[in-house]
């Protein structure tokens, strides 16, 4: 009875040692998946006027906007004179999280006084293929530039 106690002894170890490491490995990949949701995360840094709509010196006012959504908001721009940097906050901080397989559009808005309707200076496509923080992105409609940073990040 002995032998046949210590040999079921053992066979018990041997499972419980098996089952604690298939639990260990399964809570490593739970804890793997968690730390990517399979989202990106796109965050404004900041925005240089490289070369002004406007020639005669003076200066452009700019909207930022992400996927129809205008930053700072409120039917509020922003005012640029050549070679001026403007940073996030300066447009509430520009953001938007979407499927990593996925993507989101950035544009720069020259706003116009009315009647003249407001120009798009440019649209530029950005995903998550490539994170990390100041990614370059230039705008330009052929006379005007003005180049962004921004952070992109997989959350």
């Amino acid at each position: 009875m002995n032998k046949v106690r210590r040999g079921l002894l053992a066979i018990a170890g041997a499972l419980l040692t098996v089952g604690l490491s298939a639990g260990t490995a399964h809570a490593g990949n739970q804890a793997a998946g968690a730390a990517s949701s399979g989202q990106c995360k796109v965050e404004f840094t900041s925005l240089t006027a490289t070369k002004l709509w406007h020639n005669s010196g003076s200066r452009d006012w700019i909207w930022f906007v992400i996927d129809g959504k205008y930053y700072p908001g409120n039917a509020k721009s922003i005012s640029f004179y050549q070679g001026t940097t403007q940073t996030a906050a300066t447009f509430d901080s520009p953001a938007t999280q979407f499927s990593s397989s996925g993507s989101t559009t950035f544009q720069v808005v020259l706003d116009r006084t009315w009647p003249t309707a407001n120009l798009v200076i440019d649209s530029n496509t950005v995903n998550c293929s490539t994170t990390g923080s100041n990614l370059p992105l230039r705008f330009s409609d052929g006379d005007a530039i003005y180049d962004l940073t921004y952070k992109a990040t997989l959350v």
